[in-house]
């Protein structure tokens, strides 16, 4: 990655002239709440930056609820925490507020879920790569700043879905570092360490 210039160095009349570079403002979640509509939650804070959020496509949204009802009934049978669905602002940090396509917090940790938003490290992320943003380089971009943030702030667990593909690709904390541990197939199992017990065969999700 290419450093951020903040000075320029030239000459004039012979003489050396260091001259100061204005950098852009980075935002914080107070500006994008300013900025954005409150109607439209088709937004994220990435980086210091509002990025507007394409709407779903219909396959998108049919995992993302089969996905949902399964994990739902199961964290709230087993009194595990809560599940919560995109739309919801996540604050991860000053910079960076995330609306993650799924995302659980244990029970012994719901004090990080406020009036308007969640603040802190979730226990389990899911994102659902639809196929705009798995083959457009510029869509890409974003997802993978997500999953560096998810990775430094602390996300226990994160599956990646995609779309296209029919896979979920598992990925697990170890040493302050978001590790691939599995890519799990359409005929395959999913088990999470997060969510103890919790077991669901990815055909039924990707119909």
């Amino acid at each position: 990655m290419n450093a951020i210039a903040t000075h320029s160095r030239y000459k004039l009349g012979g003489k050396k002239v260091e001259k100061k570079i204005p950098q852009p403002k980075l935002l914080t979640y107070h500006d994008y709440v300013k900025l954005t509509p409150p109607e439209s939650r088709n937004f994220e804070l990435l980086n210091g930056r509002i990025f507007f959020i394409a709407s779903p496509k219909p396959s998108h949204q049919d995992i993302s609820s089969l996905l949902h009802t399964f994990l739902g009934f199961y964290i709230v049978g087993n009194k595990l925490g809560k599940l919560f669905a995109a739309p919801m602002d996540v604050l991860f940090t000053l910079h960076d507020t995330f609306q993650p396509g799924l995302l659980f917090i244990s029970k012994e940790r719901l004090n990080i879920s406020g009036e308007s938003k969640i603040e802190g490290s979730l226990d389990l992320v899911v994102e659902i790569l639809s196929p705009s943003n798995d083959t457009n380089d510029a869509e890409r971009r974003p997802m993978s700043y997500k999953k560096h943030i998810y990775e430094t702030t602390g996300v226990k667990e994160y599956w990646l879905i995609n779309v296209e593909k029919q896979t979920l690709t598992l990925y697990k904390q170890i040493d302050n570092e978001l590790r691939c541990q599995k890519d799990i197939q359409k005929n395959e199992v999913l088990k999470s360490e997060i969510i103890q017990g919790f077991e669901l065969k990815l055909s039924n999700i990707f119909e």
